[in-house]
């Protein structure tokens, strides 16, 4: 009988195991109309952040849009592939078209991104200014997808000016998830992707010649 339990427990673990592995390898593909959604708080203050993707690969170009203002961020692929730099703000810019330089925003480079797994640090140009960036390890956030609550891995890094950020932990989608400072606080709260026609602003001509 006692071995009977035993057994039984671990299959219940398997399963549950199973059950999570499974859930955080089922992220779906990025793509046009997909959009995420990040709350933040600072003192007391919230705000939601929505972004919406008119292309994930080889370039990225997506539209945004808080409670004040919206614009739209095109980033090149070499960026997306080998940027030196990461923006925090610097490509936000009121009611404007920005176009990322050797920088990415929201996403990590992916040389960036294996620089860390790598090597555990990795040179960082934030919003302009050289800085290091250091992994501090592994975890696991909850993000609303298509609905479904679901874990996804991530990692999480430090920077030299106190401020720490959650990546998801895919090469190719190594999205920025929760971002710390003092008292600022940003978290990614929902990823839809099963959402047709979300574009606002990107659209007809804009869409179909987008920055180069």
């Amino acid at each position: 009988m006692r071995m009977l339990q035993i057994l039984g427990t671990v299959l219940i673990l398997t399963a549950i195991a199973m059950g999570c592995f499974a859930v955080e390898n089922n992220m779906p593909v990025f793509g046009r109309d997909t959009v995420l959604v990040w709350n933040s708080e600072n003192q007391g203050f919230t705000a939601d952040l929505v972004v919406r993707i008119a292309e994930f690969t080889p370039d990225r170009f997506i539209e945004w849009e808080d409670s004040n203002t919206q614009g739209t961020i095109f980033m090149p692929g070499r960026d997306i592939l080998s940027g030196k730099g990461f923006a925090s703000t610097n490509l936000f810019g009121s009611g404007m078209d920005t176009k990322g330089k050797d920088a990415t925003t929201l996403w990590l480079s992916q040389r960036i991104f294996l620089e860390l797994k790598d090597k555990k640090k990795a040179k960082c140009n934030l919003d302009g200014v050289g800085g290091l960036l250091t992994y501090q390890g592994q975890g696991e956030l909850a993000v609303e997808v298509n609905r479904v609550s679901m874990i996804l891995p991530i990692i999480k890094v430090q920077d030299d000016r106190g401020g720490e950020r959650w990546f998801l932990d895919q090469e190719a989608n190594p999205l920025m998830v929760k971002h710390i400072v003092r008292s600022y606080t940003q978290v990614l709260a929902s990823i839809t992707t099963n959402r047709h026609n979300t574009l606002r602003w990107i659209k007809g001509r804009k869409l179909n010649n987008p920055p180069q």
